[in-house]
């Protein structure tokens, strides 16, 4: 039977072993994994674990940009040990990199990236596991939380804010992307909230009223209220600031403006936390 490259791939992440090794053990025991995996074994080339079936819960979020525009990208590891190692730093900063040369789009460097996780499997010695990227085009802000190296971390924020005519945001972006961080909001504004978490949210709010015996109509009534206090804590521009709490996101943008003579306006925002 034929060895296939993505046989050869499975069987890479599977053991650590080098690319000769695992077409040679494919080879020689019909291209099934699970012998195949033994057969590196059993020569002292595999260790006794299946790498890739391993949890891989810890990590680093990295945030790189170009000219272009830039890429947010997490990595995941078995061990906070590993995160901390110049190897994985360097690992995780070549595929950010990668991204971002492919303006996000994974498809078409996936075997690349596949090619230098097995190889860094090996090198490592833990699973290693290419989780989720973003690219956004232009000009953006962004911060690192929890910072392990030059932009690594364990939370990443890029923020896409504009303002017209355009005034100098440097202080103001970097501030509402560690607000971003610190409160972890669900979306940009109420009408880009998923409608599922909305309808949960009221059944929840509305069971939690019946049960205290109110009428229907003091229940409509006080759920309106309990609403508008979810999205304040789940709506990013319904937030209130954290530096300074008296004024939310919304006003925060507004007076900011009105004091420069500018609009200011949040696009978008995208926010990782390693393993969420």
């Amino acid at each position: 039977m034929s060895v296939t490259a993505k046989q050869v791939q499975d069987l890479r992440k599977m053991s650590g072993a080098g690319m000769m090794d695992c077409k040679a053990a494919l080879a020689e025991n019909n291209a099934d994994l699970d012998l195949a995996f033994q057969w590196l074994r059993e020569k002292g080339i595999a260790k006794a674990q299946k790498k890739s079936t391993r949890e891989a819960n810890e990590g680093l979020v990295s945030i790189m940009s170009n000219t272009s525009g830039t890429a947010v990208v997490e990595i995941n590891s078995e061990t906070d040990f590993v995160s901390r190692n110049k190897d994985f730093h360097a690992l995780v900063k070549k595929i950010t990199q990668i991204i971002l040369d492919s303006e996000d789009s994974p498809e078409s460097v996936k075997d690349e990236i596949s090619s230098i996780i097995n190889d860094a499997i090996g090198v490592i010695g833990e699973n290693i596991v290419f989780k989720r990227s973003s690219f956004v085009k232009g000009k953006t802000y962004n911060y690192i939380h929890n910072s392990l190296g030059d932009n690594l971390g364990k939370i990443g924020v890029l923020l896409d804010i504009k303002s017209d005519p355009e005034i100098d945001l440097t202080s103001l972006g970097k501030n509402i992307c560690m607000h971003i961080a610190a409160t972890g909001p669900k979306s940009l504004d109420e009408s880009s909230l998923d409608p599922a978490v909305i309808e949960t949210e009221k059944n929840i709010i509305k069971e939690q009223l019946k049960e205290s015996g109110k009428p229907d109509d003091i229940v409509e009534k006080m759920l309106s209220g309990k609403m508008n206090k979810f999205f304040e804590e789940v709506v990013l521009l319904n937030q209130k600031y954290v530096i300074d709490p008296s004024v939310t996101i919304t006003k925060l943008l507004e007076e900011t403006g009105n004091a420069n003579s500018s609009k200011i306006s949040i696009n978008s925002f995208i926010r990782y936390e390693l393993g969420q």
